[in-house]
Formats: C-alpha cells, sequence, structure tokens
C-alpha cells in the first residue's frame, strides 16, 4: 500500500513540474546557452583574477569585487556564477555587459567551519571564447585555540 502511494504521489508531482511550462516552450538556461554559442566577446580583468586576503578570524567574512571589462564587438553575457563551494557566493550583472563597459562582480567568502589554507573558486559561465572564465579567493583562516 506504501509504494503505492508513494508512487502515486511522485507522478502527481512530475505531472505538475511538467505542466507548469508551456508546450514547445524552451527552458531559459537552454535559450541563454544557445546565445552564449552565438555571439562570442572578448573580457579582460582589469585588476586580477585573483584575491588574497592574507590571515583571517574563523567565522569572518571577505568581500571583493573583480572588475571585468568588454573589449569585444558584442555584448558580454555571464549566463550563471557560482562558487566552489557554499562558503563562496558571487554576486554578477545579470543585464548583457555592452562593449566597453566595465562590470562588477562581488564575491562574498565566508570563512566558519573553515580553517588553515583556502583556496576558493568563482565560475563565471559566459559568451567568451572559453566559456568558462575564473577567479580566486586564496588566504589563510585561523581557527580559535582549544
Amino acid at each position: 500500500m506504501k509504494k503505492i502511494f508513494a508512487i502515486t504521489l511522485l507522478a502527481l508531482l512530475a505531472l505538475g513540474i511538467f505542466s507548469c511550462r508551456k508546450k514547445g516552450e524552451t527552458p531559459p538556461e537552454i535559450k541563454l546557452d544557445a546565445e552564449l554559442l552565438k555571439d562570442t566577446t572578448k573580457l579582460e580583468f582589469i585588476d586580477s583574477v585573483s584575491f588574497r586576503f592574507d590571515t583571517i578570524n574563523q567565522g569572518d567574512k571577505v568581500e571583493h569585487s573583480f572588475r571585468i571589462k568588454n573589449v569585444g564587438d558584442k555584448n558580454l553575457i555571464i549566463a550563471r556564477a557560482f562558487g566552489s563551494c557554499g562558503c563562496t557566493v558571487p554576486e554578477y550583472p545579470k543585464d548583457p555587459v555592452k562593449p566597453g563597459d566595465i562590470a562588477t562582480i562581488k564575491v562574498t567568502f565566508n570563512s566558519s567551519g573553515k580553517s588553515d589554507a583556502q583556496q576558493k573558486s568563482v565560475t563565471l559561465v559566459c559568451n567568451t571564447p572559453k566559456r568558462n572564465e575564473m577567479l580566486y579567493l586564496v588566504g589563510f583562516v585561523k581557527a580559535p585555540k582549544k
């Protein structure tokens, strides 16, 4: 009886999920990926792709803003940005960056539960020839003495 209930519940859930999208509609992430492949542009990191935060205490947060410039002739589109773990969170422009414009990617690293040497990365998925551009936060987290 429990198996029948579970199967019925899963079937209803799947029906609900698939009925939300209109027939023939392309999911937004697939549209974006197609656009990324169509028109590539070039970006330049104004300062550096890496930020060294030296030594911080466990539980401290580090914020750094990376500046990028669209040096190509097409709009720069950042489709997604994600950190190497949940402790590293990027904020990035959702609108296209016009040729010649500068954009900022703000990255926050939360050192709670971390200790010793740390190297965290952020991946930017965008319409550049490489498709994945990388940013790094590097430093040391000092754990409290026991």
